[in-house]
């Protein structure tokens, strides 16, 4: 009789601890995440509706002890990891992603309904800043030789660098791309330099546009350049020369004009001055003017 009881309570036992195989499975989602940023990790329970978690525990492959584990409540491990609804299912929450998180993990799972284990990977992903773009020289002759240089830093894995000119083209191919990538404190990240030359441009076909992808081929960003032609910044310049010749022009003719008016004043100053009152003595006579014979006008002393 004592050993039908020990079965009977050995029986209720076992499918309390069994694994969830046979009932349910769980699945997780490959996870990529933003550095710095929060990453949900998907996981999700199949073929079962009514289910609930007792305690998880995820542990690094390769490591002996869990990374982050949590039982009803209470957390354990790295606080940066968490439940993210444990009433919606196992899925869980990186609050601020960093490079160290990736790789693969075991995640273990005990519920009501038995446990489960299941394997994830976790990628981690660096958003590359707006890219800057330049010319050599800075101003490019219609048909003249030219370099066009797109730079983008902070991104991570590798990404590219596209070149559209204005009609669409893809002028990808005839441009060269350098990588340079840095891991400064655990911190990752790949510079992207890209130079696209042209022997003999033909300026209508800018602006060009300098587009960025991730290593997911996910646009991150785009720069225009637009390129200045030589030809109109000459011009700029000779219009203001001729400008300051006009003015120099225009100033020298007023000088003169002003010189001009105020000679004329002056001679007609001196035309206006009254004759003088003395008279004029006639030598030729020894008389002066004032004795006239014929008219029997004889001066007094006479």
């Amino acid at each position: 009789m004592s050993s039908v009881k020990i079965m009977l309570v050995v029986s209720l036992f076992i499918p309390a601890v069994r694994s969830g195989t046979d009932l349910w499975k769980l699945e997780c989602l490959p996870t990529v995440g933003t550095f710095a940023q929060k990453t949900i990790i998907r996981c999700y329970f199949k073929d079962i509706k009514e289910i609930h978690i007792v305690a998880v525990y995820l542990t690094k492959v390769g490591q002996d002890e869990p990374l982050f584990a949590q039982e009803e409540s209470k957390r354990s491990g790295d606080q940066r990891f968490s439940l993210e609804n444990s009433s919606m299912g196992p899925s869980l929450q990186i609050s601020e992603t960093m490079f160290s998180d990736e790789g693969e993990y075991l995640y273990h799972v005990v519920t009501d309904s038995g446990f489960e284990d299941v394997q994830l990977s976790i990628s981690v992903i660096a958003k590359y800043k707006d890219p800057v773009t330049s010319t050599w020289p800075e101003n490019v002759m219609d048909g003249g030789p030219v370099s066009l240089y797109c730079n983008a830093t902070d991104g991570y894995p590798a990404g590219s660098i596209h070149w559209f000119d204005r009609s669409g083209t893809n002028w990808t191919m005839n441009s060269v791309l350098t990588k340079d990538p840095k891991d400064i404190s655990g911190v990752k990240s790949v510079a992207l330099s890209s130079k696209l030359t042209f022997k003999s441009i033909v300026l209508d076909m800018a602006p060009f546009r300098c587009i960025v992808f991730n290593s997911t081929y996910v646009q991150d960003g785009e720069n225009t350049l637009k390129i200045t032609s030589a030809i109109h910044s000459d011009s700029s310049g000779s219009n203001t020369t001729n400008i300051v010749a006009g003015v120099m022009v225009i100033g020298s003719l007023t000088v003169g004009l002003l010189f001009a008016l105020l000679c004329f004043r002056k001679r007609n100053h001196t035309r206006d001055r009254r004759p003088s009152a003395h008279p004029i003595l006639n030598y030729e006579s020894g008389r002066s003017v004032e004795d006239d014979p014929e008219n029997g006008d004889i001066s007094p002393g006479h």
